[in-house]
């Protein structure tokens, strides 16, 4: 049986049909893969400006970590802290924060705030101990103000002066009893007992004179001696309730 020729005429040219359209597809996918969308071109900025962000950040830790390492380098050491009052103090040389100098005898609340560790409460509590003191004569007399302690007095005593050449005396041979038992050295039973010596027609001219008075210990009268006058002043314009 003969081969129709026809037949094999057309089956050669789908085949080379079909090639060619693979061979276009194939371009076409080549074509479209060389090229980026929008999108994609978009996308490639936001992960461009996304990589810069991290680098600055990761540049921004960096100094961050060096400038602490500086700090601590360079940082002072750390001091106990100790507590007073329902406040914090630590233990450095008051000197060593602030140049400052308040003298005692003569600053008032606003003034002794200064100092470290001295807030509203002790500075008023030290001003009225000073009134019925007549002044400071030692500046351990404040371990005698309510609440102060060994160590907030070494903490702020680099920082104080004392003046006492104003010193408010007792002018013992003429002051009330009133006034003088406001004195923080004098007890009730001492001065009825000067009062009453006194009314007898002693005179008190020296610190012996004292050793007269049968409730003076010597202890008290070592006390008193800078806070005594022997004169016969009056005693509106000397006791401490005059302040």
């Amino acid at each position: 049986m003969a081969k129709k020729p026809h037949s094999d005429s057309h089956s050669q040219t789908l085949g080379i049909l079909w090639i060619s359209i693979g061979l276009l597809l194939i371009a076409l996918v080549a074509f479209f893969s060389s090229r980026k969308s929008p999108d994609a071109v978009q996308n490639d900025s936001v992960t461009d400006s996304f990589v810069q962000i991290l680098a600055s950040h990761e540049d921004s830790l960096r100094q961050q970590r060096q400038y602490r390492h500086y700090q601590r380098k360079t940082a002072t050491p750390r001091h106990k802290q100790y507590r007073i009052d329902s406040t914090w103090y630590d233990t450095r040389p008051a000197v060593s924060r602030q140049p400052l100098s308040v003298e005692l005898n003569s600053a008032d609340t606003t003034t002794l705030q200064l100092l470290h560790g001295i807030g509203p409460a002790y500075a008023r509590r030290i001003v009225n101990y000073r009134n019925r003191l007549g002044g400071f004569i030692r500046t351990e007399q404040l371990l005698e103000v309510y609440g102060f302690t060994p160590d907030l007095l070494a903490h702020i005593a680099p920082c104080l002066t004392l003046d006492t050449s104003n010193i408010t005396r007792i002018p013992i041979n003429s002051i009330p009893l009133k006034q003088l038992i406001r004195h923080p050295y004098i007890e009730y039973y001492q001065a009825r007992d000067i009062v009453t010596l006194r009314n007898r027609g002693l005179r008190f001219h020296t610190p012996d004179d004292l050793r007269a008075v049968p409730s003076m210990a010597d202890s008290t009268l070592q006390r008193l001696l800078p806070y005594l006058d022997f004169g016969d002043s009056s005693a509106e314009n000397n006791s401490p309730a005059a302040q």
